[in-house]
């Protein structure tokens, strides 16, 4: 999914490579931030259709975030979700402790940077169930509480995982970007 979306990157829709933007990172997560103020907002008013929609943005804002500061631009909802997989699941911290040494990294610090797949599961639950409340008829969700709860600790995590990147690990994710933009290219 991620190389044919970087094979549409000329088009609206694809993965686009770019330099790592702390300042562009910096206001999705703000954004972020917004969302779930705007969430519990939602919430006192009655409003759990909107309380489904502004926790997924909060989510997928704090997904653009780590993106951006990695260097990516995504403009697709599911390509987004699974380059977080990608490059942030369980995966690539087997990579990363391979290395280990080349990196003299802590494997806390590693580890810090995992995205867990209950993290990566909240994202794609809450992406359906945005879609259902938004192109739906339903104005009720029965489950708000779990979806304010689940968007919460999803923005801490990414939060988590900002404040642990450094300019190593960032370097070698970019190693691991030009790899699959390079089977991109065919």
């Amino acid at each position: 999914m991620i190389v044919k979306s970087m094979m549409r990157a000329k088009q609206e829709r694809g993965l686009r490579v770019s330099k790592p933007n702390n300042y562009l990172s910096e206001g999705h997560i703000r954004k972020a931030d917004h969302n779930l103020i705007v969430m519990t907002d939602l919430s006192k008013l009655g409003h759990k259709d909107w309380v489904v929609t502004s926790a997924y943005y909060a989510m997928y804002q704090s997904a653009m975030s780590l993106l951006t500061k990695i260097g990516l631009e995504s403009k697709d909802h599911a390509t987004t979700v699974a380059v977080l997989e990608h490059f942030f699941g369980e995966q690539i911290s087997k990579e990363l402790i391979g290395n280990f040494n080349e990196l003299k990294e802590r494997k806390d610090k590693i580890e810090a940077i995992t995205i867990s797949e209950k993290y990566i599961d909240y994202l794609w639950k809450i992406k359906r169930a945005r879609e259902t409340v938004q192109y739906g008829i339903s104005i009720n969700y029965k489950e708000t509480d779990i979806v304010m709860r689940n968007a919460r600790e999803f923005v801490s995590k990414i939060r988590l995982v900002l404040n642990e990147l450094n300019d190593k690990l960032i370097e070698f994710i970019g190693k691991k970007i030009n790899e699959l933009q390079a089977l991109a290219r065919g």
